[in-house]
């Protein structure tokens, strides 16, 4: 099959895969004007592209006339004689087309097959003088628009990977500034930085606030037109810092409230009422997408993006990258709270030099059993192993627990009661997981994130084993745990109950290895498998294993016993989600052979 020039060049952007397709087809035509219109099939926003060898009477209006001119027809469109068949009642068509009835001599007017939802529409006129078209034209137009409307599909394709490929370099950005800093402000920054730019809006404000909060505080604040974030000390930062509307009269907050998802305005002309609660700009914008920061269930701020003078559609890609970015920044919050409150901590300790000894080193020992699995902190305490494990695809699992209810017990205790409980807590918890060969990826408050299959790797059923194994043990170590808290007297006066665990594993490919800068890396693993373990885990019921699909399958008809199948709704996933419950409760009614896993 012959080749045309815009098959043989390869990594061509769309709109100069569209003018190669007309600008070859005019001249294979030797028409006065071909024109191509693609229309988005997510915004609906039309490209015109043309190539003229004369206008002719047209000359001087080219715009538009282009802009008018070109037909929109799900069928092969064929006038010799424009004129004289404009009066046809089969031409009911080319209505459209009155006002240039005696300029247009013949039209040649074909659909382009395209995916993707797309849609194209080729047009071929002559103005100078009729045009016959033969059966022999008509077929090879349509051949060619044909091979058009699939180099067309492919840019489109291609040119949406480069949208999702540059979305996750956005992140691993972050997540290495986040990972390399431990000042809060270079966190921030970084944060509207990256997302403003890639996502190229006229402005993008990182805020903190809650449902408690009176009025919402900006943090950070990227201004494109100065090339920077704006600085804490000028004026326009102090004007852009407090919102003048409370929080509780500001229905786009409150619409975050009451549904966390992103709020979508891309014209705020059509919506004058909430135009009013522009935020955190006081200058007028056209344009908003609001993502809230979401930590342990409770909005804890939001980002938002902006454009000015022009309205903007959101586009899925945006709106995924913008919340994935939000996932981070609310990380990044919380780690910079506890670390300015181990800073404070730390001070107040300055006054004697044993008990500042004693901190430095409880800090260096946690700090490296908490990003480093135990193999590799070992290695790297005696300086036999350079932390250098460049990040590499690996099939893995993930488990995520935590304590139920632990927000609210931490109110009722006091700071020292409650460190040692978390620290009794953590030590069972990580003991669980290097017992069953696991990597500790990450503490988060209670939260525990444990890895199989990286570095050390394992069979996808020896990782859903070893992963149900843990969750066990992690069970298993909370009973003596409780009786020993019960035995204290904060807890007895207080009437606070057992705690309770709740568990999610997923097994699926991710990124592993070191992330980070020369001044600080981190192992850790980032991929969907992540996010959909960790809804897994909040989804989880009191004292149960909430397992995905995937784990359940790699497990033997013995091992699967007592597990029972539980279709559940995850956040950012559309379809009902298939995933597997282990009840604790039935595993302590019978005797479980934990030797099997």
């Amino acid at each position: 099959m012959q080749k045309f020039p815009w098959q043989q060049s390869h990594n061509l952007s769309q709109k100069a895969v569209c003018q190669n397709i007309v600008e070859t087809i005019g001249k294979v035509f030797s028409v006065d004007l071909t024109i191509l219109l693609v229309v988005d099939p997510l915004t609906n926003q039309k490209q015109y592209f043309k190539a003229s060898k004369s206008l002719g009477p047209f000359k001087g209006e080219e715009y538009a006339f282009f802009q008018e001119i070109a037909l929109i027809a799900d069928n092969v469109i064929v006038v010799d004689d424009f004129v004289n068949d404009f009066d046809s009642p089969d031409n009911f068509s080319l209505s459209g087309l009155a006002p240039y009835k005696n300029r247009i001599k013949s039209i040649l007017a074909i659909p382009l097959t395209c995916q993707y939802g797309l849609k194209a529409y080729l047009n071929l006129f002559t103005f100078q003088e009729l045009r016959v078209w033969q059966n022999e034209d008509v077929g090879l137009a349509m051949m060619m628009a044909t091979q058009g409307g699939l180099a067309i599909s492919q840019t489109y394709a291609y040119e949406e990977i480069k949208v999702w490929a540059q979305n996750e370099i956005t992140i691993s950005r972050i997540t290495a500034v986040i990972r390399s800093s431990l000042e809060p402000q270079a966190i921030y920054n970084a944060i509207v930085t990256e997302l403003g730019t890639t996502l190229k809006v006229e402005g993008c404000a990182l805020s903190l606030w809650t449902k408690n909060d009176r009025y919402m505080r900006c943090v950070a604040l990227y201004n494109p037109h100065k090339n920077k974030t704006v600085p804490k000390e000028t004026k326009d930062w102090q004007r852009s810092t407090i919102s003048l509307v409370p929080i509780a009269e500001n229905p786009l907050l409150q619409k975050l409230l009451k549904n966390p998802i992103p709020v979508c305005l891309c014209d705020l002309k059509k919506d004058p009422d909430s135009a009013r609660f522009d935020l955190p700009w006081r200058s007028q914008s056209r344009s908003l997408l609001i993502v809230p920061l979401i930590f342990d269930g409770e909005i804890m701020g939001s980002i938002t993006l902006r454009e000015g003078d022009k309205s903007r559609y959101w586009r899925d890609s945006e709106i995924e990258l913008a919340k994935a970015v939000a996932s981070h920044a609310a990380i990044a919050v919380t780690q910079a709270r506890l670390y300015e409150t181990t800073r404070r901590q730390a001070t107040q300790l300055k006054a004697s030099e044993d008990r500042v000894k004693d901190l430095n080193n409880y800090l260096t020992e946690s700090i490296l059993k908490r990003f480093l699995p135990e193999a590799i902190a070992n290695k790297a305490a005696t300086g036999s192993l350079a932390l250098d494990l460049s990040p590499e695809p690996h099939l893995i699992t993930v488990l995520f627990c935590d304590l139920v209810g632990f927000t609210r017990l931490s109110s009722k205790l006091e700071v020292k009661v409650l460190s040692e409980l978390l620290n009794d807590y953590l030590e069972a918890m990580t003991q669980a997981v290097f017992e069953n060969s696991g990597t500790i990826d990450k503490f988060v408050g209670d939260g525990v994130m444990a890895l199989f299959g990286a570095p050390e790797e394992l069979s996808p059923h020896k990782q859903a084993q070893k992963a149900i194994a843990t969750a066990r043990d992690m069970y298993r170590y909370l009973i003596p745990l409780n009786q020993k808290w019960r035995s204290k007297s904060a807890w007895k006066s207080r009437g606070i109950p057992d705690l309770q665990l709740r568990c999610g594993i997923h097994q699926g490919r991710a990124v592993v290895g070191m992330f980070g800068g020369k001044h600080r890396k981190d192992y850790t693993a980032i991929g969907n498998v992540v996010n959909i373990a960790a809804r897994l885990q909040q989804n989880a019921q009191p004292d149960c294993i909430l397992m995905s699909e995937t784990i359940y399958s790699n497990l033997s008809r013995e091992e699967a016993l007592g597990i029972e199948p539980k279709c559940i709704k995850l956040k950012g996933i559309e379809a009902s989600f298939c995933s597997y419950a282990l009840c604790i409760k039935k595993l302590t009614s019978r005797r479980v052979h934990h030797e099997s896993f």
